[in-house]
């Protein structure tokens, strides 16, 4: 039975992906918390120490080959280990991941990412955070993510080499109403991909809270069927 990696998105923990992880009890699931958030919001923030990440996970399973699923941030964050440690994954899994960071996108992005406006705007999300990464470090998360955001918006990590080196099968998954990620630039990017095809969730959002896991998870499963032959 082949392992799987479950990775949050940007300004969550593993507890986002434990819904998943309790749908997946006839596969070894495993979840884990990102450097920069939660009990580990003192550290720094950034990709590659999310893929050091990843692999400290892998390494401390039975080092086997993995199939990694990736929320948003996440997903990024799988491509990234997978052009890295291409001989470590089976497959992976993106859902409402940004690949290609436009100037647009971009704003859209930073207006949700203000301390203050989230306070006063969503204050029970406030709450949330404040209960994920502490009631002082959920501020310095959210202003961490969005520097991440204009560092990929000025410079991609994904480029055209990086891509190349994903030898393993790419789901790309994607919600029609997901206005960040959405469908024709997840379908452009898959198209870009050595091995990947992109799925449109119907009347599905980007929040992972609002994705019935139920229409997924059969898309999903087969993917990771055909990945391992």
């Amino acid at each position: 039975m082949s392992s799987i990696i479950l990775l949050h998105g940007a300004l969550a923990t593993e507890q986002q992906m434990l819904p998943l992880k309790a749908l997946l009890d006839d596969h070894h699931a495993r979840v884990l918390t990102f450097s920069g958030h939660g009990l580990r919001a003192e550290e720094p923030l950034d990709f590659m120490r999310f893929v050091d990440d990843i692999h400290a996970a892998i390494m401390h399973g039975v080092s086997e080959r993995v199939h990694l699923f990736g929320y948003s941030m996440g997903g990024y964050a799988a491509l990234l280990y997978a052009a890295r440690y291409p001989q470590q994954v089976l497959s992976v899994t993106t859902l409402g991941t940004i690949f290609v960071w436009s100037d647009g996108i971009l704003a859209q992005e930073l207006r949700k990412l203000e301390p203050a406006v989230i306070e006063k705007k969503v204050p029970a999300f406030a709450r949330t955070l404040a209960a994920w990464h502490g009631e002082t470090a959920w501020r310095a998360v959210v202003l961490g993510i969005a520097a991440r955001m204009k560092d990929l918006s000025s410079e991609p990590m994904l480029t055209v080499e990086v891509l190349r080196s994903i030898t393993c099968p790419v789901l790309c998954c994607v919600g029609d109403g997901d206005t960040g990620a959405d469908p024709e630039r997840t379908r452009q990017f898959a198209q870009g991909l050595p091995n990947a095809h992109a799925l449109v969730l119907p009347d599905t959002k980007h929040a992972f809270e609002t994705v019935r896991l139920d229409t997924l998870l059969p898309f999903v499963r087969a993917h990771w069927a055909a990945s391992e032959g």
